[in-house]
């Protein structure tokens, strides 16, 4: 457990700081500079979640006409609806909106859950509503997905509005619920309180959360759910109620400690800015941005390194991107084989040079001796060719660790591109009927699948009609319905077109740019149109080509890898202003909205853009076929000294 500080001076805390970034409640405590504002994005995200919320407060006041709405008093006249809260607690109200629970005092905790739900035979349960999917297909082993215990996976526990407990909630044998992290946590910050004041009810700790389909789905914060690092270097998993727990306090011990620097200087914050996905949002990045770029950058600004990764560096004494880059190849691929370098390297300090590995670490251990064979290694002699430092990771062995060291000299390099190891072509999967597949969804689900069809000349003349972009979308209210009736179309299309090609004897590839968003995506909505078989099938074919996948294998840029930046190495750029998936969120509430001129302009806009996401994985392809070749290997990027720092994956170019 870490050094527990005094914390009585500590305000009282929401439930969000246990799920923010640790370095953002300390600057949120200490003000090192002028907040930015925020994005007007996530404003729009913002504002789209409290409509949200506002509709599912109506059609709960509907059904239960009888409960009161807490949330109509003044937020700021929070002991009057803390009062209201514990009057309607005493009567035994079934359902509490936008109460306010009563301060834990000890446990610095304040919380408002947006429904306070009544439990059998006493005590609430705490509710939030979420403007996003609390529900997915359940795999069921048959093909909605390769999981290796699908049988296992328990079918989520939901109720209807109308009936919200826990009591009259039935199990959907078809979902399973979402474990969104934040989520959960804001869940067990409720739940604290709730037992800080006695209102928790026997039976487990349960809480529930409304999302898009309008019901409460509900989840156990007690099952052990959350793979997380342990003392012993090894991952384990703990329940929502532990992981919660452990950073709540530590947020608390930072604000602690920002406290007692604000009354004295010489006391150094606990924690020092690491670059994470909440960066570009937050009102302290004019702050940290400056300080992570200083340098040849740290080490956090590489991609796939986040906060676990930079710990181990830092205890290791590299902190920053050149330090990194500085490592050795060769001696961090055993390290991140599992191969325990320390004994060899002891022992090459105090033994003849002639002596054999295998005196060393034992005959019987023929795999670390084939590896360390394979990397040149036979003797003590050759053992001293190893790099100290970099095999001083054996205490925390990283398997990635020889390809962050070279994304390191690849960010710190003079090009803005490098062959991957053992790659001499680049090569990419092409057909003579291409595709190029990208959607586009809100919380409310998949409102536009746009597709980019391409094709060899002389292709037959139902291929070459079906040349060019393609969108299948609506500007109609989302429902679950509307959602199905789009994939099915389109997946009807994308059908035709594939037995088309193959009717003409041609191969056929369709991609994608990340598979984690459209395959999830077909995959669920496979479930409602009763294409899961279908659609299983071609997502595990040769067919279906992940772009962002044949791009890491063989690329090393040394910085993000998201399309808009890969696609720019190939000279392509979209038409629209400000292409991206926060803005189109925010375009999209225009595109339905009741203003015609704004709507208009918006759906062209989200057309465009989306068109734009399908060409740039065209020009990517093309890219990589063609020019990506002469990249020269990123053995070649690291020249042992800095010469120029290229602009950092967080946008900001270093001195």
């Amino acid at each position: 457990m870490p050094t527990r500080y005094d914390v009585s001076a500590v305000p009282p805390q929401g439930g969000y700081v246990a799920k923010q970034c640790p370095v953002r409640a300390q600057w949120d405590a200490i003000r090192p500079c002028e907040p930015l504002a925020p994005p007007a994005v996530l404003e729009r995200l913002f504002a789209g979640g409290r409509d949200f919320e506002a509709d599912v407060v109506t059609a709960l006041t509907a059904l239960h006409p009888g409960a009161p709405l807490l949330a109509d008093v003044d937020r700021d006249r929070r002991a009057e609806r803390e009062q209201a809260t514990l009057a309607a607690i005493r009567a035994g109200v079934p359902l509490i909106i936008g109460g306010r629970l009563p301060a834990d005092q000890a446990g610095r905790r304040t919380g408002e859950p947006d429904l306070l739900v009544g439990a059998r035979p006493g005590g609430y349960r705490a509710v939030d509503i979420k403007h996003h999917r609390s529900l997915r297909p359940r795999a069921d082993g048959s093909s909605l997905g390769p999981r290796a215990d699908a049988s296992a996976e328990p079918a989520a526990l939901c109720s209807d509005l109308a009936a919200p407990g826990l009591e009259s909630a039935a199990a959907d044998p078809a979902a399973a619920a979402r474990r969104r992290r934040d989520d959960l946590l804001q869940l067990a910050h409720y739940q604290r309180m709730l037992e800080a004041a006695g209102l928790a009810p026997a039976g487990g700790r349960l809480a529930g959360i409304v999302g898009v389909e309008r019901v409460v789905t509900w989840h156990d914060l007690d099952a052990p759910i959350w793979t997380t690092p342990s003392s012993s270097g090894r991952t384990r998993l703990r329940s929502t109620m532990e992981v919660y727990d452990f950073e709540f306090d530590f947020r608390l011990d930072i604000i602690a400690v920002a406290e007692q620097h604000l009354a004295d200087p010489a006391v150094r914050p606990l924690v020092v800015p690491v670059r994470s996905g909440e960066c570009p949002y937050c009102p302290w990045w004019s702050w940290c941005g400056p300080t992570l770029a200083a340098g040849s950058g740290d080490v956090s600004l590489l991609p796939h390194v986040g906060w676990r990764q930079w710990r181990v560096h830092r205890d290791h004494g590299v902190t920053d991107r050149a330090a990194l880059a500085g490592l050795d190849h060769r001696t961090a691929t055993l390290v991140a084989a599992g191969l325990d370098l320390r004994p060899i390297l002891g022992a090459a300090a105090a033994l003849p040079g002639q002596t054999p590995v295998a005196d060393v670490i034992g005959e019987r251990k023929r795999a670390q001796l084939a590896a360390l064979a394979a990397a040149g290694i036979t003797s003590l002699a050759d053992a001293r060719t190893l790099h100290p430092r970099t095999a001083s990771y054996c205490d925390q062995p990283m398997v990635d660790l020889p390809d962050q060291i070279d994304r390191a000299r690849a960010a710190l390099g003079d090009q803005p591109a490098y062959r991957a190891r053992n790659v001499t072509r680049v090569r990419v999967p092409r057909a003579d009927v291409e595709v190029d597949i990208d959607m586009e969804n809100t919380a409310g689900g998949v409102y536009l699948w746009g597709a980019l069809v391409t094709a060899v000349p002389g292709a037959p003349v139902r291929i070459e009609a079906a040349a060019g972009y393609r969108a299948v979308c609506s500007w109609e209210p989302m429902t679950g319905a509307l959602e199905a009736d789009l994939f099915g179309e389109f997946w009807r299309w994308l059908s035709a077109l594939r037995r088309d090609a193959e009717d003409a004897g041609l191969g056929f590839s369709a991609y994608c740019y990340n598979a984690a968003a459209e395959g999830t995506q077909m995959r669920r909505l496979a479930g409602a149109c009763g294409l899961q078989a279908q659609v299983a099938g071609f997502l595990a074919s040769p067919q279906w080509v992940d772009l962002l996948r044949v791009f890491d294998s063989q690329i090393v840029t040394g910085s993000a890898t998201g399309l808009k930046a890969t696609a720019a190495l190939a000279g392509f750029s979209w038409s629209v202003q400000d292409p991206g998936g926060a803005e189109a969120l925010a375009r999209y509430d225009a595109a339905t909205g009741t203003d015609q001129d704004a709507a208009a302009a918006a759906r062209d806009w989200l057309l465009a853009y989306n068109e734009g996401d399908t060409s740039a994985m065209l020009a990517l392809r093309d890219w990589l076929d063609r020019a990506a070749s002469d990249c020269p290997p990123v053995q070649d990027a690291w020249p042992g000294r800095v010469t120029r720092v290229k602009p950092s994956a967080a946008g900001i170019t270093s001195p």
